[in-house]
This record gives C-alpha cells, sequence and structure tokens, in this order.
C-alpha cells in the first residue's frame, strides 16, 4: 500500500495529479522505490522511512556529485521530515545485466574512469565521515556476531579469538595506510546503471566515506554478485594503477604494494559482508542474499591462501567454518523454499 501522503507529494512536485505510479524492485535497504509516470515523463520517487533511514546525506552528496560533472540522478524535489525524493530516471539496465565476456573490459574500463573524479569529489557542505580504524573493526564485527554466531553458530574459543583480532588489527593497518579519498562504498554492478547513451549512472551513494583509495576499485572488480579469475582482476586493478599513476595521484608505490592494498582490502569487504548478508537473512528476512554466500567466501580464500600473514588464519576458515557453512546454507535455503511454496 503506497502512502497517500506519498502520493499527494508526488502530484504537488510534478504540478498534476495525471500519474501512473508502479513499485520497482527493491534493495538491501529500508528504501522502496517507485517509477512515476506522467505524460510523456518517467521519474523515480523514493520513500526512505526517516526512523530508518536518513535522506540528508544522499540529497548532499548528489547535489555537489553533479555539481562535480558525477553522473548521478537530479534531486527534483526533497522533503526531508518524511523522507520522499523525486529523481531523475536513469531506467532499469543494470550494469550487471550488460557484463559479459565481450563486454566486461569495456565496461569496467568506463566504471574505472568514472571512478577518477568521484574520488576527488569530496562535498563542501556535508563532512563525509572517516572510515578509519574505529570503523573498520565495527564491520568487522559484523562477521563475528552475525556470520559465525547467527548463520553457523560458532563460538571461537579464546585463542581462535585471538587469531581474528589480530588478522583484523593487520587488515586496518593495510586500510589506513593507503591515500585515503572519497569512496562510495558500494560501488558494483547494480549500484551503476546502462543509460540510454551509453553512460553509466552512479547511484546508492548516501553512505559515502572518506576511506581507502582501492575500496571502490574492489567493490567493482570482486562484485558480490559476479566473479572473474583473479589473474584478470588484477589485471584491471593495474590497469587503474596505471590511471592513478599518470595522473600524479599515488606517488612511491609500486604496482605491487597497489594489488596487496586491494586484495587486503577486499578480504576486508567480503568479511564484512558476509555479515551484512547473514544479518539480511535473520533481521531482515531477506533469505534471497544467502545465495550469494559460497562466490564470497571464494573472495575470501582466494586471499588468505595467497599471502604469508593470513596462512593462519586460512587454515582456521578452512577446518572450522568451510565444514559447516554449505550444509548450513542449503538448510536455510530449503527452508525459504518451503515457506514461499
Amino acid at each position: 500500500m503506497i502512502k497517500s501522503d506519498f502520493k499527494h507529494w508526488i502530484g504537488e512536485s510534478l504540478g498534476t495529479t495525471h500519474f501512473q505510479i508502479t513499485a520497482l524492485k527493491g534493495d538491501a535497504s529500508f528504501r522502496t522505490y517507485y517509477r512515476i509516470q506522467a505524460a510523456d515523463k518517467t521519474y523515480i520517487a523514493m520513500l526512505a522511512p526517516p526512523e530508518k533511514e536518513k535522506t540528508d546525506e544522499f540529497v548532499a552528496i548528489a547535489r555537489y556529485w553533479e555539481s562535480q560533472g558525477l553522473c548521478v540522478p537530479q534531486i527534483l524535489a526533497w522533503q526531508q521530515q518524511a523522507g520522499f525524493v523525486l529523481l531523475s530516471d536513469f531506467g532499469d539496465v543494470l550494469l550487471l545485466d550488460t557484463l559479459n565476456e565481450q563486454t566486461v573490459d569495456m565496461s569496467y574500463s568506463l566504471a574505472m574512469q568514472s571512478l577518477l573524479p568521484l574520488q576527488m569529489a569530496r562535498p563542501t557542505d556535508y563532512r563525509l565521515p572517516s572510515f578509519g580504524a574505529t570503523h573498520v573493526r565495527q564491520e568487522l564485527s559484523l562477521f563475528d556476531e552475525w556470520f559465525l554466531g547467527t548463520l553457523l553458530n560458532v563460538v571461537p574459543t579464546e585463542n581462535e579469538q585471538q587469531l581474528l583480532e589480530n588478522t583484523y588489527h593487520q587488515l586496518i593497518q593495510v586500510v589506513t595506510e593507503q591515500p585515503q579519498v572519497v569512496i562510495h562504498r558500494d560501488y558494483h554492478s547494480r549500484n551503476i546503471m546502462v543509460l540510454p547513451n551509453h553512460h553509466l549512472g552512479i547511484i546508492d551513494f548516501q553512505d559515502a566515506m572518506i576511506g581507502p583509495i582501492t575500496y571502490d576499485l574492489v567493490s567493482l572488480l570482486k562484485d558480490c554478485y559476479i566473479a572473474w579469475p583473479l589473474t584478470r582482476v588484477h589485471h584491471w586493478a593495474h590497469d587503474f594503477y596505471n590511471m592513478l599513476h599518470k595522473q600524479k595521484r599515488i606517488k612511491d608505490v609500486s604496482a605491487e604494494q597497489f594489488i596487496e592494498w586491494f586484495d587486503c582490502v577486499g578480504l576486508q569487504r567480503h568479511l564484512k559482508v558476509l555479515g551484512i548478508f547473514s544479518r539480511l537473512k535473520f533481521r531482515d528476512n531477506k533469505a534471497s542474499y544467502l545465495h550469494d554466500i559460497p562466490r564470497i567466501m571464494d573472495y575470501v580464500l582466494a586471499i588468505t591462501e595467497q599471502y604469508s600473514f593470513l596462512t593462519e588464519f586460512d587454515s582456521w576458515l578452512k577446518q572450522s567454518v568451510l565444514p559447516i557453512l554449505m550444509p548450513t546454507l542449503t538448510k536455510y535455503t530449503l527452508s525459504s523454499q518451503s515457506q514461499v511454496a
């Protein structure tokens, strides 16, 4: 049921009561989206419950990024207290829907080119929070609480908890030692739209922060919804390193160091996502995200197997987590399917 005050506000914003409204597929947040057809134009209306979601950040970032030439939806109207936002319509074509062996090189090249100005686009009227050590540790606690504790019912021993803390400490060091830039924080193929002119539009950026220079790159290239061979991923990451180097955005950083930063930031992100996708199942009743967990675990193991300082953590994952992961996912997936049936 669409709220009557929301529909009334849309009509006032458009200056007409003659429009059609169609609900769109939601995402992992509490926001809901609608396509508005009025005469020969379409718009997107977003409803973000104020008690659950803030629109201030989204609007401030959108307006500033648009002023800097980034391709983001235009804010056409905003009712702050109610959480109503009217946006220009970027269509329905996600980058994810277009990715294949023939298109991926060009698509990722365009997406990486868009990252260059984004990393410099720090809003002047909104202070982006820092993706610092405290925040990184809070994100990693999602892995502890929701993935290990709630999904798998794993309670680490004292020695195992110390192993986790040591691993987290090393990852935090890697995150914080990198050059700090503007980061979207969820720059992947479901948050990048392919526009009719073949330009790429950026959405879902309200959680932007100041963080490590490799963060958005790893979100894009080690996407939670599609995977490519690691050698190919590293080739693309080298391309972005060369873009940065050409613009003199990184100094005294070798390509090898950059790739290690990239891999370790990816590990931190994917441990967090394992927690978030588990939370989506148990807190928000969105079980479909469990289907993506095996892909994310593959990302994790590809890195823990590669770096010697992660050897002990890798062994622990394979001994204490992997044997129970797939049976647990199968159980909950079958349970969710039976509930739908």
